[in-house]
């Protein structure tokens, strides 16, 4: 029962996407041409049967079709626009195949904006809604979490997006789990896990432990099988698998390979191609912006507009990083007599109010305006928009040997770090473990996120 509910919502929402494709392009040419178009002619018609086709087929590719109970916003932006580019491209190649009407570039072109607003903000109001009825305890979801120290992150962020319909019935954990949801939860026994799972209302059972062996995995998975209760296995090293696995084979022999650094050629090629036509349209349209932060620099302080420093970039590449100039002139010299003052662990120098930094310095770093110039090193190769943040020479010389593998990515002018709700007090080792995340895990889709979030934090301007 509750798979066929499944399918009927995911048709449902695979045709309100079409519902809302096929509103776009009537109301973009009836925008256009001053009249309604619906169903004019032959060619307007068999673009209905294509819209219907293309965009039914693209909801369920792109996975738009699917509730997601914790699926963030932007990841859905992210895959509204790719259906509303590509559904566009399609049509459009269809179109000229079959010699039908084609209302030009600058029609299609509102239309794709249009489909995505449209389809964006429907999704935005079905999610709000489902939220909404989830907070008052409805369309929720059992959980049986057996899980040790190891699924306490886990738990955690189940406990506190209750929005997202989990309810946690039961937790067979170790001490250290009871020490963190003691009076949280109920608590049972792992004698008592077949018993629950036929007489609780258990609708997921969410394994979150280290295991020796995968026998026990198998055990719990064939117990879940025989009562119909989904499955879910948690584990640290799933994060090190998700991206860039495949399989390999020799021969006939399959071999599960892990790529410790992104290979997609064509996935690395689109980024590159992004990085340059963003970099480029970024420096043409802040080209006032910088020449305003470049008159206040001036008159804030005797000195270089710009500040220029020695980094290491992919696989200890060595180039020039620049800056808009925030410190005095000889800031790297007063550097030695403030160290007994650095807050930070690791080889990282960070003060709270460092004196070598100017009064104009100060806003600049608050609102991370001062990393405007490093789009022209995007935009020569240096760096990509997205990625760790390219550390100076003396910083590497003191590095673990884990962390050297962050210079295995180009380095970026955002990254996970910078989006941090409290990034100003992450240890470094931490920062160090976000910028391993980001490699392991790395995506399109997640570059599109971290941009959007670090808008959001520039515009808090909440940095030191």
């Amino acid at each position: 029962m509750l798979k066929e509910r499944e399918s009927y919502v995911k048709n449902f929402m695979g045709f309100l996407d079409v519902w809302m494709a096929w509103m776009a392009f009537h109301i973009t040419l009836s925008a256009i041409y001053n009249r309604i178009v619906f169903f004019v002619n032959t060619d307007v018609l068999l673009s209905n049967v294509f819209i219907l086709l293309i965009w039914y087929g693209l909801s369920k590719f792109f996975r738009l079709n699917e509730v997601y109970r914790s699926r963030p916003m932007s990841v859905i932006l992210y895959n509204c626009l790719l259906q509303g580019a590509v559904g566009v491209t399609v049509l459009s190649l269809l179109l000229v195949m079959f010699n039908l009407y084609y209302p030009g570039i600058k029609v299609m072109s509102v239309f794709a904006l249009m489909s995505v607003v449209f389809c964006f903000i429907t999704k935005m109001i079905i999610y709000k809604v489902l939220k909404f009825f989830r907070r008052k305890g409805l369309n929720t979801r059992n959980i049986l979490f057996v899980g040790d120290s190891t699924g306490i992150p886990l738990l955690k962020q189940i406990h506190k997006h209750y929005e997202w319909g989990y309810k946690v019935v039961g937790v067979v954990g170790d001490e250290k789990v009871k020490a963190k949801f003691n009076g949280v939860y109920p608590f049972f026994d792992r004698s008592d896990i077949d018993t629950l799972l036929t007489g609780k209302t258990i609708d997921e059972l969410v394994y979150a432990c280290e295991y020796d062996s995968v026998k026990e995995v198998q055990q719990y998975m064939e117990s879940c099988r025989e009562v119909g209760v989904t499955f879910r296995l948690y584990s640290p090293f799933m994060n090190m698998i998700t991206a860039n696995t495949h399989i390999h084979y020799f021969d006939t022999q399959a071999v599960l390979t892990i790529s410790n650094t992104p290979d997609d050629f064509l996935k690395m090629l689109t980024k590159r191609s992004f990085d340059v036509m963003m970099s480029g349209l970024a420096i043409l349209a802040l080209s006032p912006v910088y020449l305003g932060i470049a008159i206040l620099i001036k008159l804030g302080s005797k000195g270089p507009v710009f500040f220029s420093q020695k980094r290491v970039g992919l696989r200890g590449r060595m180039f020039n990083v620049h800056k808009f100039r925030t410190m005095v002139v000889n800031a790297e010299a007063l550097k030695k007599e403030l160290m007994k003052h650095n807050e930070m662990d690791g080889p990282v120098f960070k003060m709270a109010d460092d004196p070598r930094i100017t009064k104009v310095g100060k806003f600049l770093r608050r609102t991370s305006l001062d990393e405007l110039p490093q789009f022209f090193n995007v935009l020569v190769g240096d760096m990509s928009i997205v990625g760790p943040r390219p550390p100076v020479p003396g910083e590497v010389a003191q590095y673990e040997r884990w962390q050297v593998r962050r210079l295995s990515m180009c380095p970026g002018i955002t990254c996970l770090w910078q989006i941090a709700p409290s990034r100003n007090d992450i240890s470094f080792d931490e920062w160090m473990k976000m910028d391993m995340e980001y490699i392991d895990n790395w995506s399109l889709r997640l570059d599109f996120v971290i941009i959007l979030k670090t808008i959001r934090t520039v515009l808090r301007a909440d940095g030191k």
